[in-house]
């Protein structure tokens, strides 16, 4: 088993962890008999590159995927030089995203496209989106059309100082060339200002008479109007029941009419292993602080997940010993 993860040196950081989104590199870690076992202590997995390149400054939170004996890393960076947008709610640097892929794992290569620009560039502030936030890729194979999909966190044009936070999507035939001209969006959140490191999947009701789709996140508030509201936390919706998926497009998703739910408390980027397809899927996070609120940012202890017979999903401690874990996954 495999952990790509965020990295920053402490001691670049000045070991202040609010400094350590400019730092950003991604680590690997493969499970071990003995626990989670870093790769490299020296060297990143996968990071920013130095020049005239548009991801120059930091590498920051992406996903996966295994094609035609090619793993494809798709993640977010932004460009140094590139000019700050302002809006009622943040100022920062657009965000864009590329791809590379690795026959093994380990050694990585920017694509074709990502050499020169964006693989999925940002749509810009003369889009519906606000011209900033554009990361967190997440990518799948649908298996009723087989194309691919990648979602993708954004916010909507919207005055609101805490909502309109949204998962786009754009679709690829081969997972280099994106249709940038149909961006659309899977959800709209009315709770947050985003909805960050997503997960989607679909999964069988339990009567196995119809699907589910999913949707696992973690959300941001702005810190100009909710400063209180704890972060690291992992949140999900799920879709009503849908008894032909070849019917129902992405961006026409009959949601569950509720709140996001609540999945796990101080757990950042959640994820289950392997949630389409075994009864009771791990599910892993990085702790995000400690008792005594310092952050900490490693792996958390796994947890076994249960979907009720209404699509709910429950986290609770594994009864049997850790070593089976790959068995499940």
């Amino acid at each position: 088993m495999h952990l790509f993860y965020l990295q920053a040196s402490r001691l670049a950081c000045a070991y202040n962890p609010d400094k350590r989104h400019n730092l950003a590199s991604v680590g690997h870690a493969v499970l071990t008999d003995f626990g989670w076992q870093e790769v490299s202590l020296e060297q990143p997995a996968f990071e920013r590159r130095d020049g005239d390149y548009w991801d120059n400054l930091s590498i920051w939170t992406g996903s996966i995927i295994e094609y035609e004996s090619l793993y494809y890393l798709f993640y977010t960076a932004r460009r140094r030089e590139d000019a700050w947008i302002t809006t009622p709610y943040e100022r920062r640097r657009p965000q864009q995203i590329g791809a590379a892929v690795s026959d093994d794992l380990t050694t990585w290569r920017r694509t074709p496209t990502s050499l020169e620009k964006p693989t999925i560039p940002n749509p810009g502030v003369d889009s519906k989106f606000d011209g900033i936030n554009w990361h967190d890729p997440y990518v799948i194979q649908d298996e009723i059309d087989g194309k691919f999909y990648a979602f993708i966190c954004a916010h909507q044009h919207d005055s609101a100082s805490d909502a309109n936070g949204a998962i786009a999507y754009a679709t690829s035939t081969d997972l280099e060339h994106w249709q940038e001209e149909s961006y659309k969006i899977l959800y709209t959140s009315s709770q947050f200002l985003l909805t960050e490191v997503p997960q989607v999947f679909w999964r069988k009701t339990n009567d196995q008479s119809a699907w589910r789709l999913y949707l696992i996140f973690c959300p941001r508030w702005s810190s100009l109007f909710n400063q209180s509201i704890p972060l690291g936390m992992t949140y999900y919706v799920r879709s009503q029941p849908i008894r032909d998926r070849a019917q129902v497009s992405y961006d026409a998703i009959p949601w569950e009419s509720e709140p996001a739910n609540v999945l796990a408390v101080n757990c950042h980027a959640g994820k289950l292993i392997r949630p389409e397809s075994v009864t009771n899927p791990v599910f892993f996070g990085f702790q995000f602080s400690d008792e005594g609120g310092h952050f900490v940012g490693g792996v958390s202890d796994p947890d076994w997940a249960t979907f009720a017979d209404d699509g709910t999903i429950s986290l609770s401690k594994p009864q049997i010993v850790p070593d089976s874990i790959d068995s499940a996954i």
